[in-house]
């Protein structure tokens, strides 16, 4: 990959829309688990597949400006989410191991993913074939 001032805009934009959506991720997450009693790794199904929209709208419409191929793109960034929901739910099953606190646990989960989903989704999901 070759780091460049299109690759750093990207990444730029790619972690405000990600912090976007992992502050609807984290929101979510904590209103279900905190106040509507929904078990923390049910909560994380359903705030990670929040963020995994969003995202996906958002890095498509104002980041990589790629809407062309919307099948294809979607299912490749859904996939790279899925993969980031099995981490975050390894991640908190690990802090729970270890008796972390679940919000701390999870907002470390939510950085050390998009991390790792930024560089697959920026090659396969936004890339040109």
């Amino acid at each position: 990959m070759k780091i460049d001032k299109a690759f750093l805009r990207n990444l730029i934009l790619y972690g405000i829309i990600g912090a976007i959506s992992a502050g609807a991720d984290a929101l979510v997450f904590y209103l279900l688990f905190r106040h509507a009693g929904v078990n923390e790794f049910a909560a994380n199904v359903v705030s990670v597949h929040l963020g995994i929209f969003l995202s996906f709208f958002l890095n498509s419409r104002y980041n990589f400006r790629k809407t062309d191929q919307f099948k294809r793109r979607f299912t490749s960034f859904y996939l790279t989410g899925l993969l980031g929901l099995g981490l975050s739910t390894l991640i908190l099953y690990l802090g729970q191991q270890l008796n972390a606190d679940v919000m701390i646990t999870k907002l470390f989960s939510v950085v050390f993913v998009a991390l790792v989903q930024f560089i697959i989704n920026r090659v396969f999901a936004f890339g040109d074939k």
